[in-house]
């Protein structure tokens, strides 16, 4: 069961990734900041999607996957964190910084989208 959980978070953080791996870092701060903020952007949405589904199923007293629901919204969190101080960055045109907090929001959106969807396999089988 470990392994299996291990492999969906693993594929689907590969999932999510492609498009943020396969960029070469632009040599403009400015627009690494941008292509960062498009990256969490993203991923958020699809993270506030899986969270409405599990909203609509529950997690049917079901500990496990409470605990990857918890998980979920616990990193959720943590990326709007990030993104607020890259946001706050971004208008004072410090773009190295807005960048790499876009870049942490990201993962922490990545890390809410694996528990989430890892939730939603466990209690709907999808």
């Amino acid at each position: 069961m470990q392994r299996t959980i291990i492999g969906l978070a693993l594929v689907t953080a590969l999932a999510l990734a492609p498009a943020a791996w396969s960029q070469t870092p632009p040599a403009d701060p400015k627009a690494s900041a941008l292509s960062w903020q498009k990256q969490a952007n993203e991923t958020r949405a699809a993270v506030v999607s899986v969270a409405d589904e599990l909203g609509k199923v529950g997690d049917q007293g079901n500990v496990p996957a409470k605990g990857m629901i918890d998980d979920a919204t616990h990193w959720l969190a943590e990326g709007d964190k990030s993104k607020a101080l890259a946001d706050e960055k971004m208008g004072k045109a410090d773009y190295q910084k807005a960048s790499l907090d876009y870049n942490m929001a990201w993962q922490h959106y990545v890390r809410a989208a694996t528990s989430g969807l890892n939730a939603k396999r466990m209690l709907t089988g999808q």
